[in-house]
């Protein structure tokens, strides 16, 4: 099964690695550059994506390029692309560009063979057996095509630590798998039954490739009064935001930047002072990402001192 994406409670989030290309091998960080530019020459310019360095239209995605050393490795290499560039429906853009490049004549004369593709629809990605530094002789990294509702909103929220200048010592997924603690905290309860217990609330859903989203989930069951987990009332989500301030601002209240957010540590040290709005409920909030961590298999922050 891909690994590429781990989903509980509503949230999705990308993790490192995959395996959808099973010829691919681990990408060292001096491998990068070169291979990135084989990307942009030859990949690029057939789905219509501006290849230039200043393009808006393409992000890339992880900590790939800002690893210490230059034998330091990345499972995959993904691009975001900018779904508006496509007049198709955002969860039909990946079917798109599969269909762009499955068979490409033009891909295959550049690269001189035909590499392996295969659409993931369910999680609406095109993964692709890419020549390392354009060469199928320096063997294939598994290259992943990933399309996001926004560019500016992809930079933010899949921002990665440069761990070249030791910015964080911690993943992306470390300070992401905070703020979707925080927004679980921020639920609001709709009914309760006799016994006080919650049977239906709106929750706050981050979705990384498409922004922030309201859905109602229910506890009441057809064969049973209530459920032992909560479901989504189909039909139930409402946008809210994918502008970076403003998602800032609803998650932790007014008077933090993208800036004050960037790594899990800035993160952490908002919600423990006794200025954050929630502070009452900083408990709450570590309890629910230490659930959220250990389900996703990442590694307890040392600043995480609870039990």
């Amino acid at each position: 099964m891909h690994n590429k994406a781990v989903s509980f409670n509503n949230f999705v989030i990308l993790l490192e690695g995959g395996a959808a290309i099973k010829t691919s091998r681990r990408i060292r960080e001096d491998e990068f550059e070169g291979t990135l530019a084989s990307i942009k020459d030859v990949l690029l310019p057939i789905i219509g994506v501006d290849p230039n360095p200043n393009s808006s239209e393409y992000i890339v995605i992880g900590s790939i390029g800002k690893k210490k050393n230059p034998d330091d490795t990345s499972g995959d290499l993904d691009l975001g692309i900018d779904s508006n560039l496509f007049n198709v429906p955002m969860k039909e853009v990946s079917g798109y560009i599969y269909s762009l490049l499955s068979g490409s004549d033009e891909m295959i004369t550049k690269l001189g063979f035909e590499p392996e593709i295969n659409h993931l629809k369910g999680l609406n990605i095109v993964s692709i057996g890419w020549p390392i530094n354009g060469d199928q002789n320096n063997g294939i990294v598994q290259l992943d095509l990933i399309p996001v509702a926004d560019i500016e909103w992809a930079k933010f929220i899949y921002y990665s630590p440069d761990y070249k200048t030791s910015e964080s010592k911690y993943k992306s997924a470390h300070r992401n798998w905070l703020l979707a603690a925080i927004l679980a905290i921020r639920r609001m309860v709709l009914d309760v039954n006799d016994a006080g217990e919650v049977m239906d609330y709106d929750s706050p859903v981050l979705i990384l490739s498409d922004g922030l989203y309201w859905h109602t989930k229910s506890y009441r069951g057809k064969l049973k009064p209530r459920l032992k987990n909560a479901a989504k009332i189909s039909g139930s989500e409402r946008f809210v935001t994918r502008d970076p301030q403003e998602f800032i601002d609803f998650a932790l209240g007014s008077g933090y930047t993208i800036n004050d957010v960037k790594t899990f540590e800035k993160l952490h040290q908002i919600i423990s002072s006794p200025n954050f709005e929630l502070y009452d409920k900083v408990d709450e909030i570590e309890e629910k990402f230490l659930e959220y961590i250990t389900r996703a298999n990442l590694e307890r922050p040392s600043e995480i001192k609870r039990a």
